[in-house]
């Protein structure tokens, strides 16, 4: 059987993703379809322009996610980059991997937060 660190590898250029998250009031799961990028060490990150949008305060209650990208399904846990020079790189990846986060990046939108997702297991 593949390792899913491998199938990652070979999924990384998907154009989405889809996040599951448990709602912070409700503990119901909640997906919403995302961009992501993946970055060292087998660790998935988003962005979001919209810090009220419902996964990130999902995700500051409850952290655990299910990542699905085309076949794969992963789980892992999300958290909020706090670092700057982190939170630059990782949005100029974001902006390599889609261009109308570059073209966004040079009208001088960027992401209000970013998240990383260490994950732990295939779903």
């Amino acid at each position: 059987m593949t390792d899913w660190r491998q199938r990652l590898q070979e999924h990384k250029r998907q154009s989405a993703c889809r996040i599951t998250t448990r709602g912070r009031r409700t503990g119901r799961p909640h997906t919403v379809t995302i961009w992501f990028v993946v970055g060292e060490n087998d660790r998935i990150h988003l962005g979001t322009l919209r810090l009220r949008r419902d996964w990130p305060k999902n995700i500051a209650v409850n952290p655990e996610v299910e990542i699905e990208i085309g076949d794969l399904r992963l789980k892992g846990e999300a958290n909020r980059v706090t670092d700057p020079e982190q939170c630059k790189h990782i949005a100029g990846l974001l902006a390599q991997k889609y261009w109308a986060a570059r073209i966004g990046s040079w009208l001088g939108f960027k992401p209000q937060a970013i998240f990383e997702i260490r994950l732990s297991a295939a779903a």
